[in-house]
């Protein structure tokens, strides 16, 4: 009997939407299980897909539901099905594991969830961690993760002509907009303290003979600038967070506040990361290190 993972959670942006997917895709690969990812559908055109199956789900083999979920409209009433607890109370074939925003699921508990008489578990939860199963799975959930193709070809017209200029390029990721606030602004930093950031890394990569250096600065704000007028700055694409993503992982190296974004970035293009804080002060490339997970 073919099992299904449906994942229902609207928690975060991309960044922290991609977390729960990727964490479940590889556990669902693992697990031969079927996943649907119902809180991911909206973000999935920013990634490949075939013509007959698209990245919030991943079909381990074939079923009814796998052919009826091809369609858009049998999409929008499965969903208000999930979310019917008055429905879901009067199947026996459907188990239901919840978590509160602040707690995670693991991958014993996720695998602990599957009630035996149930053939499908509905999540309601975002942070999902499945180390195991991500390390096993993680070059295939690289390759079904991989961005569109208008994504790529945005992504390219930034890197090719920095690869031309610069022997190293370096990624910035200035989140700002929703950080003012959250955690009273702890992680949000001013465009001066990114300019000696970047002049640490400049001078870092320089005296350790990465030859010309340059910068790509992606954030969700416009940047100031004037405070770079004097640096081997570029800027991203701000229009299009899939593209943003899709370059900064094509940087050499990456520096950002802490953020599920910056973390799958990493993760994703294998690309050596730090982490910055308000004292965080740039002087050893050992402190730029490929994030494991995502």
């Amino acid at each position: 009997m073919k099992r299904w993972l449906f994942i229902q959670k609207e928690y975060g942006q991309l960044g922290n939407r991609l977390h729960t997917h990727a964490n479940a895709l590889a556990w669902c690969i693992e697990n031969n299980v079927n996943l649907v990812n119902l809180s991911f559908k909206k973000y999935s055109p920013f990634f490949a897909s075939s013509k007959t199956q698209t990245v919030e789900t991943f079909i381990a083999g074939k079923s009814n539901l796998a052919n009826f979920l091809r369609f858009e409209r049998p999409w929008t009433v499965f969903e208000k099905f999930t979310r019917s607890d008055k429905w879901l109370n009067r199947l026996t074939n459907i188990a239901v594991k919840e978590k509160d925003d602040s707690e995670f699921l693991s991958e014993t508990e996720l695998s602990n969830s599957f009630e035996p008489e149930a053939k499908a578990l509905l999540v309601r939860a975002w942070d999902l961690r499945c180390p195991h199963s991500l390390e096993m799975q993680q070059e295939r959930v690289r390759e079904i993760l991989s961005p569109n193709d208008s994504a790529k070809d945005s992504a390219n017209k930034t890197m090719v002509p920095l690869r031309e200029k610069f022997d190293c390029v370096v990624g910035i990721h200035a989140r700002r907009g929703d950080y003012e606030k959250y955690l009273g602004g702890i992680h949000f930093h001013s465009w001066d303290a990114y300019r000696d950031w970047i002049l640490q890394t400049k001078n870092l990569l320089e005296i350790t003979g990465k030859g010309r250096v340059g910068f790509l600065l992606c954030s969700d704000e416009k940047p100031d600038y004037s405070t770079f007028g004097d640096l081997p700055v570029s800027f991203g694409d701000s229009k299009s967070v899939a593209s943003d993503l899709c370059s900064l992982s094509l940087c050499d190296y990456n520096i950002g506040p802490p953020s599920s974004f910056g973390t799958w970035l990493s993760w994703h293009g294998q690309v050596p990361r730090l982490q910055i804080g308000s004292d965080t002060i740039i002087k050893s490339i050992d402190q730029f290190s490929i994030c494991a997970e995502c």
